[in-house]
C-alpha cells in the first residue's frame, strides 16, 4: 500500500506528503520517507487543531463573575465538617448543619450551577452573598440575602419558608438557576421547573452571589460549576466555570482521526484472525517499496494523533463531552474496535493521562446510573452497566478499574442497586393498589389484580437490567486474566471486597442489599461452570488452614492464637508438620521467644518486624486462582457480607409493611365505628360521622401512598426470586455450621459471622420477607427449618462455643424458633435424643449463665395452658388509652400463645429423672424470683416516695424501664413454676423430704409477699399503677396476679380434689405449709375476685381488681376454680389452730422471726429454724453468725440432721 493512500484516506485529502525518489533502494532512503510521512502528519495536525479553533480560555474574563477559572468549594468559607472530595466538587456532612460556599461569586448575567443528590435527606441548595453569617442552626435561605430551595421539607427559604417544588429523591439533579437581568431564583428538578422561586431579589453595588449548600449530618452531594456538561443545560444561562471550547474542538478533530487508523488496524487484526493464510497476507503486507508493514505504520500514526489526545482526554469536560459518546459509539459495533481502541490508549497515553480519562468516564457512568427519570423502563441504566461492561471486557482495563477505582473511588454495589422511580414513576405504572383486608374490602379487593399486574411489570421491567449487572459482576471474576507479572482479576476482586465489606458496614444502604442478590446469582453461575459440585458450603477446612484471611474476626471458640496453641496436635495431624500453618506457628513461637529475649535486652527498641501476630499471606497465586478456593473465599465473603450490611436494609422495608398494617387496622377500625355512627339517631352523629370520613380519607391516601412503594418492595426486594437467593445462602450457612461440627474441635475455629448469619438469614425469611413473599413458597422449606432446628438443639450450651456473642446468637435464634408456630413445628420434629439435650440444658441450675432467655424459652413452652394465660399482650393494655408507645424487637416482646405439648412432655421426664438435678434447678430459680421481684419492689417505692413530692422530679426513662424488666422477669419467672408444677405435680413428694420442705415452704413465703405487695390498695404498686408512666405500661396487677393464682391452683389442686372425696379432718401438708406461713393472709385472696374485705380510706382514689372484669381472657371455669380453691383455704384454715408465734418470744428463729427454733449447730451451738438451715446449707456451711464451719446439725431431741465431719477430715 502507499503512505500517501493510507494518510489521506485517515487525514482528508487536504493533508500534503513531501515526495521523494520512489527508485530508490537505500535504506536509509526508505527510512527518511518514512519519517518525512510522519512529519508531515504531525506539522498537518498541528495546523489543523489550530485552524478555526475558538480562543484559548486563559483566564476567565466573563462579564458578571468574579472568581479563579477552575471554580469548587471554599474549604476557607466552611462552618461545620465536611469529608470533601479531593476535586473540592463532593461533599457529606459531618455536622449537625454544615454550609459551605463556592470559591466564584456572580453579580450580572445569567448564571446556573447543578448538583447531583448522593442522598434525599434535609439540605438548602441556593446562592448567598459573602456577607451573610452562618450558625449550626442557620445555613442558606435562612438568611435575608440567601436563597435556598430544600426538596426534603418541599420549602423554600428567605429568612422566611414557604412551601415551594417537590420532593427530592438520591440521584436527582437540580438546577439552580440565577437570573441577575430580572432578579430572579429559579430551582429545577431533573430538567424540569420548579416554578419561580425569588423575585426581586438584592442586585446592585455590594451584592455578588455564591453557590451555597447546607447540609444535615450524613447528608451529601455532588457539584457541578461546568467542569463537566450540565446534564440540563438552561438556554440562555451559563455555568460558572467556563466551557473549554478550544479543547473541545480539538479533541473532536483528533478523535475523527483517531477513529480512522482504529478502524483500519481492526479490519487488519479481524482479517488475522480469520485464517491463516489471510494472518500471512496480512503479516507480510509492506508500504510500496518500503519494508515496514502497515500495521507498524499505523501505529506509528496513533502516536502522532494520541500524543495530542493524552492532555486533553486528561480535562474532565473533554472526556465526558467527546471521549464518552465515542467510546459508546465503537462498543455498539459488533467489531473489536473498543478493544483496539483500549490497547492504543493504554500503549501511547501517559499514565495519568488515562487514569484521569478512565476515573472521568466511570464517574459520568455511576452519575447517570444513579439518576432516575420520571419512567420505568431503566434504558439508561441498562446503557451505562453495559458500556461498563464492554469496557471491563479489556484485561488491563478491568484490572486498572478494580484496583483503584470500583472499590475505592466509585462504590462497585452503586452500578449493582436498582434504585425505585420517584413518585410519578410509581404512580403511571401502579395506578390502582390494593392491600390485604380482613373482613374483605370489595373496593380495594377489586384492585387486587391490576396491582399484582403491576407488580408482575416492575419484576419484568428491571430484569434485563439484574441480568446485565450479573454479567457485569462475572467479568470483573474473571481468573483467566493472569499472569506471572500480575494477579488474576478474580484475585484483585476479592482482596478489595473483603476489605470494603467492614467499610460499608458503617452506612448500610438499599444498594447494599441489592448487591447481594446479584452476588449470589453470579457466584451460582460460576460455581456450576467451573467446580460443578453439589450441595454447596464451606468446608471446615478452610477456617484453619490458612487459605483464607480472616484476620480480626474472631472464632466461635475464642482467640485464633489460643486455638492454634490448645490443638495443635489436632493441627499437625489434619493438615501435615509441612504445612504452611504450622511452619508459621513455629516461626511464631521462636520469634516470640527472641522478642522477649531482645526486649532484656534492650528495652527501648522501637520496632522489631519479627515480633507480627500470626496472620497467614495468604496471597493467591499470579497466574490463576484455585477456581474451588477463591469461589469459597466469594462465598464467605457474600455470608459476611449480608451479616455486616446488607441485612439492615431487609429489615427496613419491613417496617415499611409493618406500618402499612397499622394504618390498614386502624382504617378498618375506624369504617366499624363509621357503621355504628349510622345507626343511630342523634343530632352530633352527622358531625361524628363527616369527621370519620374525613378520617378514613386520611387514611385511605396514606395507604395508596404505601402500597406503590410495597409494590416496588414485592417485586424486587421480597419477590420469589430474592426469597430463594436468601434460602439457598440459609442452607449454605446451615451445611456449613452442621458438617463443621462433626470435625470435633475443629468446630471451635469457624468464624463467629457463621451463626449470626444464620440467625440474621432465618429472621429475614420468617420475619421481613414473610408474609409478603409467603415462606411456603421456598421448596423444602420444612426440611430447611428441620435442619437448623436439629443444629440449635444440638449446640445450645455447646462447650465448643467459647465466644460470648455466640452463646448469646444462639440462645437469640432458638427463643426465634421457639416463638414462631411455623419453626417451633420444626423444633418438635427433630430427633427425640436432641429435644431431650435441650431441655435438659434449658433445666440446668440457672446460677452463673445467661438464665433471663432461657426461662423466656421455657415459659413459651407453657404460653397457652397456664390459668388465664392465652393473651398476646397483657389483657390491661387493651384498655388503655394513649399514644401507642414504640417497641423494640426483644425476646419479652409480646407474641401469640403457642404452647409445645411435646416439650412440656420433656421437662417433666427430665425434672423426674434426676432428683438431685432438679433441686439444683429449683433452689436458683427461687433465689432469682426473690431477687427479681425485690428490686422491681424496691424501684416501685422509690418511684412513689419521688411523686409523693412536692416538687417537680424527673425519673429517668432507664431506671423506668429496669423496673418494667425486673417486673417481666417476674413473671416469666412465676410462670415456669407453674408450668413445672402442673405437669409434675408430686415435685414436692418426688424430692429428697429435707429439699421437698424447704423448696415448698419458700415458694409458699413468696407467693404470699407477692400477694401482700401486690392487693393491698393502700401499696406503692397500687399508687404507681394509678399514675399510668409510660416506660411502665405492662406494670399491673393482671399479669402477675393471674401468674401466681395459677401457681396455687397447681400446688392445691391434688389437695382440692381428694378434699372433695371425703371431709377434710386433717389439712394435707402443701396447703398447711402455705396457710402456716406467717405471711399468708386470706385477704390477699379475696382480693382477686375484688372483694377486698377491707374499708377504702381513701375513697375513689383506688383500683378495684378482679378476674371477673376480664371476661374474654379470664373463663368462667376458671373464675369457678379460683372461688372453690378461696373455699377450701377457709374451710382448711378453720381447721388448723392459731400458730402464729409472738415476736416477743425467746424461742423463736432470729433469722426469719416467722418459725420457732428447731435445729443446734455444731461445735458453736448457735440456734435457728429447721427451714433457715435447711436453706442455707444449700449454698454454705459457714454458721450464720460467727462464720465458723458447721460440722453438724442437730435438733432438739439430739437426732443428727446433717453431719459434714467426714467431708472435713478428708479435706484435711
Amino acid at each position: 500500500m502507499e503512505i500517501d493512500e493510507i494518510v489521506r484516506d485517515i487525514f482528508g485529502s487536504d493533508i500534503f506528503l513531501e515526495s521523494t525518489d520512489r527508485k530508490s533502494s537505500n535504506e536509509s532512503e526508505k527510512s527518511s520517507r518514512i519519517a518525512h510521512s510522519l512529519d508531515s502528519t504531525n506539522r498537518y495536525i498541528e495546523s489543523a487543531l489550530l485552524k478555526d479553533a475558538p480562543e484559548k480560555n486563559v483566564e476567565d474574563k466573563r462579564i458578571g463573575r468574579i472568581g479563579p477559572n477552575v471554580v469548587r468549594f471554599d474549604i476557607t468559607s466552611c462552618l461545620g465538617l465536611f469529608i470533601i472530595s479531593p476535586d473540592k466538587l463532593t461533599l457529606n456532612s459531618k455536622s449537625t448543619f454544615s454550609t459551605i460556599r463556592a470559591n466564584t461569586a456572580v453579580y450580572q448575567g445569567k448564571w446556573m450551577y447543578e448538583v447531583q443528590l448522593r442522598t434525599k435527606g434535609l439540605m438548602q441548595i441556593g446562592w448567598s452573598t459573602v456577607n451573610c453569617t452562618f450558625t449550626q442552626e442557620s445555613g442558606v435561605g435562612d438568611t435575608i440575602n440567601s436563597y435556598a430551595y430544600d426538596g426534603n421539607r418541599v420549602r423554600k427559604w428567605n429568612a422566611a419558608t414557604f412551601t415551594y417544588g417537590e420532593p427530592w429523591h438520591t440521584g436527582d439533579i437540580i438546577g439552580c438557576a440565577l437570573d441577575l437581568e430580572n432578579g430572579n431564583v429559579d430551582f429545577y428538578r431533573n430538567g424540569r421547573c420548579l416554578g419561580r422561586a425569588f423575585e426581586n431579589i438584592s442586585m446592585g453595588a455590594g451584592f455578588a452571589y455564591f453557590p451555597t449548600v447546607s447540609l444535615a449530618l450524613k447528608e451529601g452531594l455532588t457539584a457541578n460549576f461546568g467542569s463537566t456538561p450540565m446534564h440540563y443545560p438552561l438556554e440562555g444561562y451559563e455555568p460558572l466555570q467556563a466551557i473549554p471550547k478550544q479543547e473541545i474542538h480539538q479533541a473532536a478533530l483528533l478523535f475523527k482521526w483517531f477513529l480512522k487508523i482504529i478502524e483500519q488496524i481492526d479490519t487488519r487484526q479481524n482479517m488475522n484472525k480469520e485464517s491463516d493464510i489471510s494472518k500471512e497476507i496480512i503479516h507480510k503486507e509492506k508500504l510500496h517499496n518500503e519494508d515496514m508493514n502497515v500495521q507498524t505504520y499505523l501505529m506509528c500514526l496513533s502516536n502522532c494523533v494520541l500524543k495530542h489526545i493524552g492532555p486533553l482526554v486528561s480535562i474532565p469536560y473533554v472526556t465526558e463531552y467527546i471521549v464518552v459518546p465515542f467510546i459508546r459509539h465503537l462498543s455498539e459495533t459488533e467489531t473489536s474496535l473498543l478493544s483496539t481502541c483500549l490497547d492504543l490508549l493504554w500503549t501511547f497515553l501517559e499514565e495519568h493521562e488515562l487514569r484521569i480519562c478512565l476515573e472521568t468516564i466511570v464517574v459520568f457512568l455511576l452519575s447517570a446510573f444513579r439518576h432516575v427519570s420520571y419512567l420505568v423502563e431503566y434504558s439508561d441504566q441498562c446503557k451505562n452497566v453495559l458500556l461498563l461492561t464492554k469496557l471491563c471486557q479489556h484485561i488491563l482495563t478491568r484490572q486498572y478499574l478494580l484496583q483503584h477505582l470500583l472499590f475505592d473511588k466509585v462504590r462497585l454495589p452503586n452500578f449493582l442497586n436498582v434504585k425505585p422511580p420517584d413518585k410519578k414513576g410509581l404512580i403511571d405504572i401502579v395506578s390502582n393498589v390494593w392491600w390485604e383486608t380482613d373482613p374483605v374490602d370489595l373496593t380495594v379487593e377489586a384492585n387486587k389484580e391490576s396491582y399484582l399486574e403491576a407488580c408482575q411489570q416492575i419484576k419484568t421491567t428491571i430484569s434485563e437490567l439484574e441480568t446485565l449487572q450479573v454479567q457485569l459482576l462475572i467479568i470483573l471474576l474473571d481468573n483467566s486474566d493472569g499472569n506471572e507479572r500480575r494477579p488474576t482479576s478474580r484475585t484483585i476482586f476479592l482482596r478489595k471486597f473483603k476489605r470494603f465489606v467492614p467499610i460499608a458496614s458503617s452506612n448500610p444502604t438499599p444498594i447494599t442489599l441489592c448487591c447481594i442478590y446479584r452476588l449470589l446469582i453470579a457466584f451460582k453461575i460460576l460455581w456450576d461452570a467451573e467446580v460443578r459440585t453439589s450441595p454447596v458450603y464451606v468446608p471446615s477446612r478452610v477456617f484453619y488452614d490458612g487459605s483464607i484471611d480472616y484476620s480480626r474476626i474472631e472464632r466461635l471458640g475464642g482467640l485464633v492464637s489460643h486455638l492454634n496453641k490448645m490443638h495443635r496436635g489436632e493441627l499437625t495431624q489434619l493438615l501435615g508438620s509441612e504445612h504452611q500453618t504450622i511452619v508459621t506457628m513455629d516461626q511464631t513461637q521462636e520469634t516470640s521467644h527472641s522478642y522477649r529475649m531482645a526486649l532484656v535486652r534492650m528495652n527501648n527498641m522501637n520496632s522489631l518486624d519479627e515480633g507480627r501476630s500470626i496472620i497467614l499471606d495468604t496471597s493467591l497465586p499470579m497466574n490463576t486462582a484455585d477456581p474451588t478456593t477463591s469461589l469459597l473465599e466469594l462465598l464467605d465473603s457474600i455470608i459476611l457480607f449480608y451479616h455486616l450490611v446488607a441485612k439492615e436494609p431487609l429489615e427496613k422495608a419491613a417496617l415499611l409493611r409493618n406500618s402499612m398494617l397499622e394504618y390498614i387496622s386502624a382504617n378498618q377500625n375506624i369504617k366499624i365505628r363509621l357503621e355504628e355512627v349510622k345507626q343511630k339517631e342523634k343530632l352530633e352523629s352527622v358531625s361524628i360521622e363527616q369527621e370519620l370520613l374525613r378520617s378514613i380519607n386520611v387514611f385511605n391516601a396514606k395507604l395508596i401512598e404505601q402500597g406503590r412503594h410495597m409494590a416496588w418492595i414485592r417485586a424486587a426486594v421480597y419477590s420469589k426470586e430474592k426469597q430463594s437467593q436468601l434460602a439457598w445462602l440459609l442452607k449454605v450457612v446451615t451445611l456449613t455450621l452442621t458438617n463443621a461440627s462433626l470435625e470435633g474441635n475443629m468446630f471451635s475455629f469457624v468464624p463467629d459471622f457463621y451463626v449470626e448469619a444464620l440467625t440474621d438469614l432465618c429472621v429475614g425469611l420468617r420475619s421481613h420477607m414473610h408474609p409478603t413473599a409467603h415462606i411456603e413458597q421456598i421448596p423444602d422449606y420444612q426440611q430447611m427449618f428441620l435442619n437448623i432446628a436439629k443444629f440449635l438443639c444440638d449446640h445450645f450450651m455447646d462447650s465448643r462455643i467459647v465466644n460470648v456473642d455466640s452463646k448469646s446468637t444462639l440462645l437469640l435464634t432458638l427463643a426465634g424458633f421457639v416463638f414462631n408456630p411455623l419453626t417451633l413445628e420444626a423444633m418438635e420434629s427433630v430427633p427425640e435424643e436432641s429435644r431431650i439435650k435441650l431441655v435438659t440444658n434449658l433445666l440446668k441450675s440457672y446460677e452463673k449463665r445467661a438464665w433471663a432467655e432461657s426461662n423466656w424459652i421455657l415459659v413459651r413452652f407453657w404460653q397457652g395452658n397456664g390459668f388465664a394465660f392465652r393473651y398476646k399482650r397483657s389483657p390491661h393494655l387493651l384498655k388503655r388509652v394513649g399514644p401507642k408507645l414504640y417497641q423494640e424487637e426483644s425476646i419479652s416482646q409480646p407474641r401469640k400463645p403457642c404452647p409445645s405439648i411435646v416439650y412440656q412432655g420433656h421437662v417433666r421426664d427430665v425434672l423426674l429423672k434426676n432428683p438431685q438435678d432438679t433441686t439444683a434447678f429449683l433452689d436458683p430459680l427461687l433465689n432469682l424470683l426473690n431477687w427479681t421481684f425485690s428490686e422491681f419492689i424496691g424501684m416501685v417505692q422509690e418511684i412513689h416516695n419521688v411523686s409523693c413530692r412536692p416538687e417537680r422530679v424527673f425519673i429517668e426513662s432507664r431506671q423506668l424501664k429496669i423496673c418494667a424488666t425486673c417486673f417481666d422477669l417476674t413473671i416469666s419467672l412465676l410462670r415456669v413454676l407453674e408450668m413445672i408444677i402442673t405437669i409434675v405435680p408430686d415435685i414436692f413428694n418426688n424430692l429428697p423430704q429435707s429439699f421437698s420442705e424447704n423448696l415448698l415452704f419458700r415458694l409458699c413465703q413468696l407467693l404470699c409477699q407477692i400477694l401482700n405487695r401486690i392487693s393491698s390498695q393502700t401499696s406503692c404498686f397500687q399508687h404507681v399503677v394509678l399514675l399510668e408512666i409510660p416506660d411502665l405500661e405492662s406494670v399491673d396487677h393482671y399479669p402477675i396476679l393471674a401468674a401466681v393464682t395459677g401457681i396455687l391452683l397447681a400446688l392445691l389442686n391434688d389437695d382440692m380434689i381428694n378434699s372433695k372425696s371425703k371431709s377434710i379432718a386433717e389439712v394435707p401438708r402443701i396447703t398447711q405449709t402455705l396457710l402456716i406461713e406467717p405471711s399468708f393472709q386470706m385477704s390477699t385472696l379475696y382480693f382477686l375476685l375484688g372483694d377486698s374485705k377491707v374499708e377504702d380510706k381513701q375513697g375513689g382514689n383506688i383500683k378495684r381488681f378482679s378476674f371477673s372484669n376480664y371476661k374474654n381472657d379470664v373463663t368462667e371455669e376458671e373464675i369457678e376454680k379460683v372461688k372453690g380453691m378461696i373455699e377450701y383455704l377457709d374451710e382448711c384454715r378453720a381447721i388448723l389452730p392459731n400458730s402464729k408465734i409472738s415476736s416477743d418470744n425467746g424461742d423463736i428463729c432470729t433469722i426469719c422471726y416467722a418459725q420457732p427454733i428447731a435445729v443446734t449447730f455444731k461445735p458453736c451451738n448457735h440456734q435457728t429454724c429447721r427451714i433457715c438451715i435447711d436453706r442455707h446449707l444449700l449454698n454454705s456451711r459457714l454458721c450464720f453468725f460467727c462464720k465458723v464451719i458447721i460440722e453438724k446439725v442437730i435438733d432438739l431431741s439430739s437426732n443428727v440432721l446433717h453431719d459434714f465431719s467426714s467431708v472435713i477430715t478428708s479435706s484435711k
